[in-house]
């Protein structure tokens, strides 16, 4: 049996495919990635490629031979997969919602305003002395809690208080309404 996706009548050796052994096949890579994925959409595009990569290959004739090759490639595309998502750190990314991104409104004078605080609370950060703003980063930018930032520093939990008023005294001095 030539293999090669189920809608095909075309064998890649130039043989006919039996189109009942091929649905067959094609059920049980896609019941391999569903076990693995879920009812996800992205089940029928892994079966596919598995597909595509199989229909290159000559020989396929034995049955027994052609479904390990089949499964040995989904396996592979798999594998693929896991390394493609995490280089792109797929996990970690998070969906689009209108009101915790905003309107995709382009306004050209909210954007200049942005900026402008931007560079103001940066300019106002270099001002701080480094321990006062190695504290505020890690507080506001890092979400580390007052313990960890004063177990990391050695330093007291008051101090780290003390600190953070002190920072954003001056920032707020210097920009206005940070949040």
């Amino acid at each position: 049996m030539a293999v090669i996706h189920p809608q095909s009548t075309d064998g890649s050796n130039g043989t006919p495919a039996d189109p009942a052994r091929a649905l067959a096949l094609h059920a049980a890579v896609s019941a391999f990635f569903r076990r693995r994925l879920g009812a996800d959409a992205e089940v029928e595009d892994l079966v596919q490629e598995v597909f595509v990569r199989a229909a290159d290959q000559v020989g396929l004739d034995d049955e027994e031979y052609a479904r390990a090759y089949v499964f040995r490639t989904a396996a592979s595309v798999w594998a693929d997969r896991h390394r493609r998502r995490l280089a792109r750190r797929a996990d970690q990314h998070v969906p689009f919602d209108p009101e915790r991104h905003g309107e995709t409104d382009d306004d050209p004078a909210g954007r200049f305003d942005a900026r402008e605080t931007l560079r103001a609370a940066s300019a106002a950060l270099l001002t701080l002395p480094e321990r006062t703003r190695t504290i505020f980063v890690l507080r506001r930018i890092e979400g580390m809690t007052v313990r960890e930032i004063a177990s990391r520093l050695g330093i007291s939990g008051s101090a780290v208080e003390k600190h953070m008023v002190k920072a954003l005294e001056r920032l707020l001095d210097r920009t206005g309404d940070l949040r």
